[in-house]
C-alpha cells in the first residue's frame, strides 16, 4: 500500500479510499464469507464494513493497525449479521413472522437444473478418458467392483489396473477443479462492488455531516433545528446624545 494513502483516507480523501477498498475487498469478502457462509450476505457485510472504516479512520491510531482492525471491523459486522438472521428464523418458527428462508418453486427448479447441468459437465468429463482409463473407473468406483475383480473381468494384472485407476483419478480431478473454478466464480464480488462501495461512503459522510449541521442549529436556535440569528445580530447599543451644557 501506498504510504500517503491512509493519511489521505483520514482526511477523507475517497479516492484514496477507493485505491485501499480495490487492494483488500476481496479479502474482506473473504473473512465475510467464512463467518455468514452466505455470497448475498458475505457482499452486504464487505460494504458495511468499509463504510464503517471510512467513517471510523480518525480512530485509527497507525498504519500498521490498519489491517487487524478492518479485520475486527469485519467480523463484528458477520457475527452482527448471524445473529440478526438466527432472530429472523426463531421469529418465524414461533410464527410471529412468515418463513422467508421457503425456497420458492423457481428457486428449487433452477436447483434441480444446476445439479443436472453438473452431473452432465462430470459425465463429459468421465466419457472424455481414455478406454483403458476410463473403465477401471467405472467398475471400480461407480460399480464398486474389487480391484482384483475389475482385473480379471479386463484380462489385466491387478497392478496395471491400480495404475490406471491413479491416472485416471489424476484426470478427473483436474479436469473437475477448472469446473469447480467455473463455478466459484460465482462466488467473487461484481465487478461494480468498489464503485458501488465508494458511493456508500460519499453518502456516509453526508449523513454525518447533516447530522452536525443539525446538532449545530439546535444548539444554536430555539430547539426545532431553526437557526437563533438574534445572539449573533445583536442590536449595537445607541451612542449617547452628549448631554448640553
Amino acid at each position: 500500500m501506498g504510504k500517503d494513502l491512509i493519511p489521505k483516507a483520514i482526511r477523507g480523501n475517497t479516492g484514496a479510499f477507493g485505491e485501499i477498498l480495490e487492494k483488500y475487498q476481496d479479502l474482506v469478502y473473504a473473512k465475510a464469507l467464512q463467518i455468514t457462509r452466505d455470497p448475498v450476505g458475505a457482499q452486504d457485510v464487505t460494504q458495511d464494513a468499509f463504510i464503517s472504516a471510512f467513517k471510523g479512520f480518525k480512530d485509527l491510531r497507525s498504519d500498521a493497525s490498519f489491517l487487524p482492525w478492518l479485520r475486527k471491523i469485519t467480523r463484528n459486522f458477520a457475527l452482527s449479521w448471524l445473529r440478526e438472521r438466527k432472530r429472523i428464523r426463531s421469529l418465524e418458527e414461533a410464527n410471529v413472522l412468515p418463513s422467508s428462508f421457503e425456497p420458492p418453486q423457481m428457486e428449487i427448479e433452477d436447483e434441480q437444473r444446476e445439479t443436472e447441468a453438473f452431473q452432465k459437465e462430470i459425465g463429459k468429463v468421465v466419457a472424455s478418458l481414455s478406454n483403458s482409463l476410463r473403465f477401471p473407473i467405472l467398475l471400480c468406483y461407480l460399480k464398486g467392483i474389487s480391484t482384483a475383480e475389475a482385473a480379471h473381468f479386463l484380462g489385466i494384472k491387478e497392478g496395471t489396473l491400480r495404475k490406471r485407476l491413479h491416472d485416471g483419478k489424476k484426470k478427473l480431478q483436474q479436469k473437475v477443479v477448472k469446473i469447480a473454478e467455473r463455478t466459484l466464480q460465482e462466488y467473487r464480488l461484481p465487478p461494480g462492488f468498489a464503485k458501488r462501495c465508494i458511493c456508500g461512503c460519499e453518502r456516509a459522510r453526508i449523513e454525518e455531516k447533516r447530522k452536525e449541521v443539525m446538532k449545530m442549529t439546535k444548539k444554536s436556535g430555539c430547539g426545532c433545528g431553526c437557526v437563533d440569528v438574534s445572539s449573533s445580530k445583536k442590536e449595537k447599543p445607541k451612542p449617547k446624545k452628549s448631554e448640553k451644557k
